[in-house]
């Protein structure tokens, strides 16, 4: 008896198929066939290089046999560059399992990645292509997958929080993705978390068999030409060791290749829609255009580091931006704070701080009378203090803030006395004058500080069980009210970063972490506050502009001569600019209170908030109607006299009957215009 024919070919093909190895997908391929766009205006959509052509030469870099180990991306904001990483875990998973790690700074960061992105993305790449790669997630079993492990067959994706030692220690991983790396914070009693990191590789180090990829929108330049010292912005450094690609575009009147440069954008400020290109050649690149030429551009390196590709993207190679986006951007860039953002997330550039301190008579001289001390005006909706103590006394400083950056000193006062005991007078009469205290408002109403910070950089452990002792809660947002804080040194720290429990230790009496300590980033402060010291006066009285500081008759000369206390200097090794660091020129008890304060507020969600959540915290302190429309908590930019002069010689060019007279007036202009664009400070 014989099997049936048709039987045979069918167990055949069977197993044929089942021992068949995968067909041989390119990442640069596979995402194509298998990525769903999960959010953004293509949400639900395939995904395709067309929406990004620059991705493609970056995801080629990415496939398991290209001789690269790392992959360098210096990015803007709107690149698709974090997106493009998330599915390379999903296609490393799919194709060539092995174990990854995926590290983040922030345990929140972690969490929005999980929630918004990645689960969305996998949910979404199981659904077209019908099967489960990546094991279901579980709560209690240890078999499937977790909120920080997605495992699949193989391996596992690791989520990792890169301020965490734990987190990058317990790993042993071949692939890896460095995500948002200029944020990366050196770990207390470990160092440098990229170097943790590394140390995960260690088992493929030899045969070079590991892969990482790195990428995040820069942060501070420290002035070291080289870009090595301490606190210069980590993917700045790392797209310095490659080999420095830059996205090239045809001109679409000579077709000569260029790379776009912030300073040969011509900005028309009433409309910023009809802003150009300038080329080299004299044509101006239109917006239509430039979405030609971007999508017939290619990758250039500028650098030789075999093995290392590195890739510079900006807006102006995104098809997310525009010309009109930049000019916008650019044009509300007034204060240090704005310039850092559009250097960052627009040009995608290290921004360098700039610290010349205004003189401190210029500022005495914008004293408003009218003021009246402690008292909280109108559009004051933070109020903050910050205490800086010296052995013989504290000094202090109480600012109201506005959602716009404007800020008024609200009350600043020396305590003289001995500060060696935490309960002594000279402490007493501090908690009076901050916490304690009811500040008037403009509507008839009382407030309280929303946060008081004490630095705790003398007389510690004095100041931790001051802290610790006369903590409360603020009675409307549930805060805390007090605040230990340290200065710290360096570019590379935010404004005020995660609290450590630190012991306190006081004539004897130990209390194990007893107090949060929190560090405050002091040299990127001191740059903001003395942008916004030098924020011109409003033409009119009142007028609300974004960052402008208020005075009253209680800022003498000793608050202003300290407020001016300090400068930014150069830091040379053999004749070579290394870094910039702050110097001290006279007693600078009040700048430290200032740069407290800044913190505070930056804490309080200064520079993050919506109008929608300021309209809401107005509406929660009692005021007035009036003053809780979304609309009078924007920033308005402010246009200087360079800026009105520059528009005007502009428009009178555009009325030239002829054409080249009009494209040579034009070039002259944008030529004048130079220095209004060196204010960024960026280059390339």
């Amino acid at each position: 008896m014989s099997a049936h024919p048709g039987a045979l070919r069918l167990v055949a093909h069977a197993l044929a198929s089942s021992i068949r190895p995968p067909e041989a997908l390119p990442f640069q391929i596979w995402i194509e066939r298998n990525g769903v766009l999960v959010d953004g205006p293509q949400a639900g959509e395939p995904f395709t290089f067309n929406g990004a052509p620059p991705l493609r030469e970056i995801a080629e870099c990415l496939n398991e046999d290209h001789p690269s180990n790392r992959v360098t991306v210096r990015k803007g904001q709107q690149s698709g560059v974090t997106t493009l990483a998330e599915f390379w875990c999903l296609w490393l998973a799919d194709r060539a399992p092995a174990n990854i790690l995926y590290g983040l700074p922030g345990i929140d960061a972690l969490r929005t990645l999980n929630s918004t992105k990645l689960q969305p993305l996998i949910d979404a790449w199981h659904a077209r292509i019908n099967r489960t790669v990546i094991q279901p997630m579980t709560s209690r079993s240890g078999q499937g997958s977790t909120t920080y492990e997605k495992k699949f067959a193989g391996g596992y994706l690791a989520l990792a929080n890169a301020n965490a030692v734990m987190d990058l220690s317990m790993s042993t991983a071949r692939y890896g993705v460095k995500d948002e790396v200029s944020k990366w914070e050196d770990i207390p009693g470990y160092g440098d978390p990229e170097e943790l990191f590394f140390g995960r590789f260690t088992a493929f180090r030899r045969l070079k068999t590991y892969k990482i990829f790195e990428f995040s929108t820069p942060e501070v330049d420290s002035g070291d030409e080289l870009g090595q010292a301490e606190g210069h912005c980590r993917i700045d450094r790392a797209f310095r060791q490659s080999d420095q690609r830059f996205w090239n575009v045809p001109c679409p009147e000579c077709g000569q290749p260029f790379v776009h440069h912030p300073d040969r954008l011509i900005i028309d400020l009433k409309h910023p829609h009809k802003s150009v290109y300038q080329h080299e050649c004299g044509h101006h690149v239109s917006e239509a255009e430039r979405v030609v030429a971007v999508r017939a551009g290619f990758w250039k390196p500028t650098a030789e580091s075999p093995g290392h590709p590195g890739f510079h993207y900006d807006a102006f190679v995104s098809l997310m931006m525009s010309y009109e986006a930049i000019a916008e951007d650019t044009l509300k860039a007034k204060t240090e704070i704005q310039k850092k953002a559009l250097a960052n997330l627009v040009l995608a550039l290290p921004y360098r701080f700039k610290g010349d301190a205004p003189e401190w008579e210029k500022l005495r001289e914008r004293i408003e009378p009218h003021l009246r001390r402690g008292h909280v005006p109108p559009r004051g909706l933070l109020l903050t203090a910050f205490t800086d103590v010296q052995m013989r006394g504290l000094w202090t400083e109480i600012v109201a803030w506005a959602p716009n950056g404007e800020s008024w000193s609200v009350d600043a006062f020396y305590i003289d006395g001995d500060t060696s005991s935490h309960d002594g007078p000279v402490f007493e009469q501090l908690r009076r004058e901050t916490i304690d205290r009811e500040f008037p408002d403009a509507f008839g109403r009382t407030r309280k500080l929303d946060a008081h910070g004490v630095d705790s950089g003398y007389r510690t452990h004095v100041v931790y069980s001051f802290v610790r002792n006369n903590q409360r809660l603020h009675p409307i947002t549930g805060r805390e009210l007090l605040f230990a804080a340290k200065g710290l040194d360096g570019w590379g720290r935010p404004a005020i970063g995660q609290p450590s429990l630190q012991d306190i230790d006081l004539d004897g009496r130990k209390i194990k972490q007893g107090v949060k300590v929190w560090g405050l980033g002091t040299w990127p402060l001191k740059a903001t506050v003395y942008s916004r010291l030098r924020v011109p006066r409003p033409e009119v009285p009142d007028e609300p502009r974004g960052g402008y500081c208020h005075w009253g008759s209680w800022n003498d000369e000793v608050f202003f001569k300290q407020l001016t206390a300090e400068q930014l200097v150069d830091i040379k090794f053999r004749g070579r600019v290394t870094g910039t660091r702050w110097e001290k020129t006279r007693e600078n008890h009040f700048l430290d209170c200032r740069v407290g304060n800044e913190a505070l507020a930056e804490q309080l969600g200064l520079s993050h908030s919506t109008a929608e959540q300021w309209a809401a915290l107005a509406r929660e302190r009692g005021l007035p109607p009036e003053l809780t429309e979304t609309n009078l908590f924007t920033v308005r930019p402010v246009a200087t006299v360079a800026d009105a002069q520059y528009a005007g010689a502009l428009e009178q060019a555009r009325r030239e009957s002829d054409r080249a007279a009009r494209a040579k007036r034009v070039v002259e202009i944008s030529q004048d215009a130079s220095d209004w664009l060196a204010g960024y400070d960026v280059k390339f």
